[in-house]
């Protein structure tokens, strides 16, 4: 390995990691949702773009390239080291003018850097201009190679190890050791420029360029909406996928050195690389398709997780279902940046090998940024993933049709690449047992609402967010909708304004209204197409969607929630599970807080807890955490999930002394709570047991969501054994209401038959647990009017 390829390779390491960081870190002040992501995007990808055109005639006349790329290093290491503290002092905007200048506040200088490295890359290695293709090739190679093992450091070393702001001091490091070596480089003789005015470069490399830029960005986009169906959403999976697509780069554009020595012209190179992206791509797709015996690749997915499968096995089965479908075209996409570059050079012989390469660079970093914002805001929504599949390679049948006139070539590859391509998009058919009523790719998610036949023969409503149920109509799934609304509403007692984290179903939201005093539901819901799915399940939810007194405000909750002045009776939370990708700003310490500083004098909110696909001791920094941010906290147990309750006022307690209103107790009776006292019974941990219980743990902050990295780790491991026997304990029946305890009796003994019959089957023991809790007869109940 050359020391050049060393340097680079440190380069693209420490980039992906500054990436992945600030992304993060401006979404809490931008918002996460499609305008706060675009525009991070667009600053990003316009800065590296920029930077490597304007910088280019200046890289192309320096004596001394090595030091000026040495000091942009530092620049860029400094300038990463002071993000943390600045973005701690900034609070969260609205409104694109705020964001567009916070983002590039941020990103602009650093980016510029990391843009203008290409042009002294150029000049550090390129000797003859003549092999700026095959030169540029290495490089680009080796730090596609760098960033392709940044994205699996960042989030499998770096930011679960040192959270998010020793992941930034971490990746400053290594830019620090990039420059130290890079100071040490000797550039090749200067070569001969032209002292007059420089020629424009060719318009069509450019063109070929940019088409190249959009068709790989918007592949990925689609591509990735779809995987993350298969693989869930969690940081590995996305991590995964990005480390597939740059590797793919990084392989094809090394292979183009060898490609562009024997090819009789680059522009043979930029044709096959366009035809090869285009069969690829279609291959992938119909291989993908034989992997995971799907009729449809492009319908509604679901997630396939094995149960009790190690981490290793599942991230392995990951990358392979990843490598299908991207490998392919990213190896020709690699290829395709160096080809355009020697092209370019062949077409204007008296442009410096700088400034071709600048130029090239900026051509295919803007067709990136427009074929990602094309694919994630215009092509996904209007015309589904399939169509936007088929839109994403449309760039490449263009190169191929103006390549192909060029060089005088016949046109039956082009038609052979459509067989392949029509099988990949042809639809299918669903599974048996499944009927498909709404699937649709979201700004942010995918969404997809349907009815399952279950084994006893009923049909189950569930929504499917990016390929995994979030929320159904079966009892048990009912029992803890409802519950997160009536529990801290009957706390309160007279609850008049209630706000809502996560629309969902709409179960929650809708059972809000039964409270008798309610006058204004707010939901803050992240995807919009969730509303449209929850319209589905308006004989479950009362038709909250279009109720007169809910409003839905389609944003990022926490980014809401920090803005928001009102302060509300009750604020319930039911986001996504905490192993999926940035959900875990929906659990820190500092959006509880948040979420405590919005509550009205005596006001209550709650918190879904799943006792299931986290460890023990996950569980404990999640409750820590809750505990932290309110004065007063409570757990109830629904069935296999916990309902927190905190506030900053004493709670109010004697749920079993509650009159019910008709609507809701026969809203309670459909969820198996027959009376008020049942209510009272199902109180796991009151304020001194609920810390104790959390004592050995710390909460996390948002400097440190450790959670977001290790649940992922557990959440194929099943239910939460220990914290489940913790709400089973007896003698939490004693301190309760006498009314209550009967039932709590009865409860926990269903519990803790659940929970000994799991070794036997998880199924079987769900469903009967199901059962004892929703059906009266299984513990000799009958109804009482309150």
């Amino acid at each position: 390995m050359r020391r050049t390829d060393l340097v680079f390779f440190l380069s693209g390491v420490a980039a992906l990691v500054y990436e992945s960081v600030w992304a993060r870190l401006l979404a809490r002040i931008l918002g996460s949702h499609a305008q706060g992501t675009a525009v991070v995007l667009a600053v990003f990808m316009l800065g590296l773009g920029l930077g490597a055109w304007s910088f280019a005639p200046g890289a192309s006349r320096t004596p001394s390239p090595a030091r000026r790329y040495a000091a942009l290093e530092v620049f860029i290491a400094a300038w990463a080291s002071a993000v943390p503290f600045a973005a701690g002092w900034i609070e969260p905007v609205d409104g694109w003018l705020p964001r567009v200048a916070i983002a590039a506040a941020f990103l602009l200088p650093p980016t510029l850097a990391m843009g203008a490295t290409v042009p002294l890359m150029t000049r550090l290695v390129v000797a003859e201009r003549d092999r700026l293709g095959a030169d540029a090739a290495q490089f680009y190679g080796v730090n596609t190679l760098g960033a392709c093992v940044g994205a699996l450091l960042a989030v499998g070393v770096f930011m679960p190890t040192f959270g998010l702001h020793g992941a930034l001091w971490a990746a400053a490091l290594v830019s620090l050791v990039a420059g130290a070596l890079g100071a040490t480089l000797r550039a090749p003789p200067s070569r001969a420029t032209s002292s007059g005015p420089s020629p424009a470069l060719e318009v069509s490399s450019q063109a070929f360029a940019l088409c190249f830029g959009a068709a790989g960005l918007a592949l990925e986009v689609v591509m990735t909406r779809v995987l993350i169906s298969v693989t869930g959403a969690s940081v590995y999976a996305f991590a995964l996928v990005l480390a597939v697509f740059l590797g793919g780069l990084a392989l094809g554009s090394l292979q183009a050195r060898d490609w562009l020595a024997r090819a009789a012209s680059p522009l043979v190179v930029v044709e096959r690389c366009a035809l090869g992206a285009l069969l690829a791509s279609a291959l992938g797709a119909l291989a993908l398709r034989w992997q995971l015996g799907e009729s449809d690749l492009f319908a509604g997915l679901d997630n396939r997780l094995v149960p009790d499968a190690s981490p290793l096995a599942l991230w392995a089965s990951h990358a392979v279902v990843a490598a299908l479908a991207l490998f392919g075209p990213a190896v020709a996409f690699g290829a395709a940046l160096p080809a355009c570059a020697a092209y370019a050079a062949q077409r204007a012989p008296g442009v410096a090998a700088e400034r071709v390469l600048g130029g090239v660079y900026l051509a295919n970093t803007l067709g990136a940024l427009l074929g990602a914002l094309a694919a994630g805001f215009v092509l996904l929504e209007t015309l589904g993933a399939r169509g936007a599949f088929l839109a994403a390679l449309a760039p490449l049948a263009w190169i191929c049709v103006h390549a192909q006139w060029t060089l005088r070539r016949g046109a039956w590859l082009r038609v052979a690449a459509l067989a392949p391509l029509a099988l990949a998009v042809r639809p299918g058919v669903p599974p048996p047992g499944r009927s498909v009523l709404y699937s649709a790719n979201g700004r942010c998610e995918n969404v997809a609402v349907e009815d399952n036949l279950e084994s006893d023969g009923v049909r189950v409503r569930a929504i499917r967010i990016n390929g995994k149920v979030e929320a159904s109509t079966a009892p048990v799934d009912m029992r803890l909708q409802r519950l997160l609304a009536y529990i801290p509403g009957l706390l309160h007692g007279e609850v008049r304004s209630a706000a809502v984290i996560g629309l969902g179903a709409g179960t929650t939201a809708g059972a809000l209204l039964d409270l008798p005093t309610i006058e204004s539901v707010q939901v803050f819901e992240l995807e919009p197409r969730v509303a449209d799915a929850a319209r589905l399940f308006a004989p479950w939810n009362g038709g909250v969607v279009d109720d007169p007194r809910v409003r839905i405000t389609f944003v990022d909750g926490r980014h809401a929630l920090a803005r928001e002045q009102r302060r509300f009776d009750l604020i319930t939370s039911d986001p996504v599970h905490i192993w999926t990708r940035g959900s875990s700003d929906l659990y820190t310490l500092e959006y509880f807080r948040s979420m405590s500083s919005r509550l009205a004098p005596g006001g209550v909110a709650s918190q879904w807890l799943s006792l299931y696909e986290l460890s023990t001791e996950d569980l404990q920094v999640l409750v820590a955490t809750w505990c932290a941010a309110f004065e007063h906290v409570a757990a109830y147990l629904t069935a296999y999930d916990l309902a927190l309750i905190g506030s900053n006022e004493p709670l109010r307690g004697g749920l079993e002394r509650v009159e019910l209103t008709p609507t809701l107790a026969e809203r309670l009776r459909e969820v198996g709570v027959l009376a008020a006292h049942e209510l009272a019974a199902l109180d796991v941990a009151d304020d001194r047991e609920l810390r104790a219980w959390a004592a050995p743990a710390q909460p996390m902050r948002d400097a440190h969501p450790v959670l977001e990295f290790r649940a992922p780790h557990s959440f194929l491991a099943g239910y939460s054994v220990d914290a489940l026997r913790w709400s089973a304990r007896a003698e939490v029946v004693e301190r309760l209401p006498a009314a209550a305890q009967p039932h709590a009796r009865e409860v926990r003994a269903a519990l803790v038959r659940f929970l000994d019959t799991l070794p036997a089957g998880r199924s079987a023991a769900a469903e009967a647990y199901g059962r004892a809790l929703v059906e009266p007869a299984p513990l000799g109940r009958a109804a009482t009017d309150r």
